[in-house]
């Protein structure tokens, strides 16, 4: 085995020799005394009963704490009142949100985890805000800065830190005349991490719960948004909009697109990839709807709004890659490692994205392809990933550490790929950056 600082200094001739065999290491793997059974690394659901009960065992040791919930904001242009049955409806959505989120846990074997909601009566909470301006165009797409702005003042009055809390602003930034809808709302993510979030999502009069179901009217709307007027059947209006919040709300819950992998697409369309467009098609007979991949479960798991508790979320965590190392196998990918860190980790997932044609970089819009790739953390804090399905061209592999607190830490490695030969050249230096030095361990 080679460790870091000979890999430092070893010749180009030798480095590309060792990268087209296929091997680049770091530092000598930890030999765990006994030998860790990596069978619980190859099927999903002996990996989520591992990932559990480690992070069951970490909440244990955390004291009582109020439950942190998901804030709902429902705002409006000073001039309009909130839109027809809002309160009804977004009561209805989100419970079917929750709905979602305890059946997908559920079925990755999680148990029926779901998503925390501020409740007041036993009804949504939804915090309500007047903007400043009035509804003369003052408000459009682009407006997310100027609402998040008026938002969080008022939310500050309530004695809410806005940021600290995950926000989904719901806004009345529509017009319904009969069967005719025109939208002019922000409708996406701002940023997020496990202890902060926002994210946007527009409201219409024809927007429900309902709506999503077989519809014997067969009513058609003329829904403009970004182009013309376009015609909508009621169901497939309210699963892209509907299915467009639940997206979103993910962004805000920090977690980034992903594709499904070949196996997990017989389940349908990965929420975070273009599951938007196909929300709860199911329902009405329509094909598979959207459904979550393993990778966002165990975020979403670890996620403080899932967990119920603010305890932990707020301390500072430090990552150390002590061991890591690439090879490649016929069509497949083999990274495994060491790490530290000051909050304990709980999985380990490869993003694997391809840079795609006319497209240079992989960052958010660009990351729709990136298949995931999950891998449970030993005693020792080892673990393997498998990254399979390669595709010709550039990618980067986002190597992500989720933590029990719900914070994550990533590293990029990038490699290529052309006529069915993989190249880790780049790998190889971007190895020898990420790995502590020996005096720092």
């Amino acid at each position: 085995m080679l460790n870091a600082s000979f890999l430092s200094v070893l010749s180009l001739s030798l480095l590309a020799c060792l990268a087209n065999s296929g091997v680049l290491r770091g530092s000598d793997a930890l030999q765990t005394d006994p030998p860790f059974d990596w069978s619980v690394n190859q099927h999903q659901a002996k990996q989520a009963k591992w990932i559990l009960g480690a992070l069951k065992d970490w909440r244990k040791t955390l004291p009582s704490s109020p439950h942190k919930a998901l804030r709902v904001v429902y705002f409006h242009p000073s001039d309009r009142p909130p839109l027809k049955n809002y309160l009804e409806r977004w009561d209805a959505i989100m419970s079917d949100m929750q709905d979602f989120y305890r059946s997908e846990m559920e079925y990755l074997n999680y148990g029926k985890v779901t998503i925390t909601l501020e409740r007041e009566n036993g009804k949504l909470k939804l915090h309500q805000v007047r903007g400043k301006s009035k509804d003369d165009g003052s408000y459009t797409y682009k407006s997310g800065g100027k609402i998040r702005e008026e938002v969080f003042a008022s939310l500050k009055k309530k004695g809410i830190d806005p940021n600290r809390e995950t926000i989904l602003i719901v806004c009345g930034l529509s017009k319904t005349e009969g069967k005719k809808v025109t939208i002019y709302s922000p409708y996406y993510g701002m940023g997020a991490n496990h202890n902060r979030g926002i994210c946007f999502t527009a409201d219409m009069e024809w927007l429900s719960v309902e709506g999503l179901k077989p519809d014997p009217s067969k009513t058609i709307l003329q829904v403009k948004e970004h182009r013309d007027y376009e015609p909508f059947t009621l169901a497939r209006f309210n699963t892209i909009y509907l299915g467009g919040a639940i997206h979103d709300l993910g962004h805000g819950l920090s977690l980034p697109h992903n594709l499904a992998t070949k196996s997990e697409a017989l389940r349908g369309t990965a929420l975070m990839g273009a599951g938007n467009y196909t929300y709860r098609k199911e329902w009405r007979q329509k094909g598979k709807g959207s459904f979550l991949t393993h990778a966002s479960a165990v975020r979403l798991l670890a996620h403080p709004l899932f967990g119920g508790t603010i305890d932990g979320s707020a301390t500072p965590n430090e990552v150390d890659y002590l061991d890591l190392n690439a090879t490649h196998e016929k069509d497949s990918i083999h990274i495994r490692g060491r790490i530290r860190s000051s909050i304990p980790a709980l999985a380990m997932i490869a993003y694997n994205d391809r840079e795609n044609k006319g497209q240079r970089g992989y960052g958010v819009n660009q990351d729709y392809d990136a298949t995931t790739w999950v891998s449970v953390l030993s005693p020792k804090n080892e673990f393997r990933i498998r990254i399979g399905e390669l595709r010709e061209g550039n990618h980067e592999i986002r190597l992500v550490s989720v933590h029990t607190d719900g914070s994550t830490s990533t590293k990029r490695l990038h490699y290529s790929r052309a006529e069915g030969n993989t190249d880790l050249q780049k790998i190889s230096k971007q190895i020898d950056n990420i790995i502590a030095k020996p005096s720092d361990r």
